[in-house]
């Protein structure tokens, strides 16, 4: 598959789950203020991917991980 290989230059191209988010992105969906992203982002609770000077995103499969992850401490209680 030769298309596969023209996504910046990786095999397997992203999918729906993939979409990048922003942070206001996540902060709505979580309903947090971007500062509570930024942290967690800082923290390494939620992996960035970075574009050129100040663009920030965040995968949504990480993000469902993230939630999975609250959910399953909080169940754990």
């Amino acid at each position: 598959m030769r298309n596969e290989k023209l996504y910046l230059g990786v095999q397997n191209m992203p999918t729906i789950a993939d979409e990048l988010l922003t942070r206001k992105d996540v902060s709505r969906i979580f309903k947090v203020s971007i500062p509570s992203v930024i942290r967690w982002e800082a923290a390494g609770r939620l992996p960035a991917v970075r574009f050129g000077a100040g663009t920030v995103r965040y995968q949504r499969s990480a993000v469902e991980d993230l939630i999975a992850n609250s959910l399953s401490r909080t169940e754990s209680k």
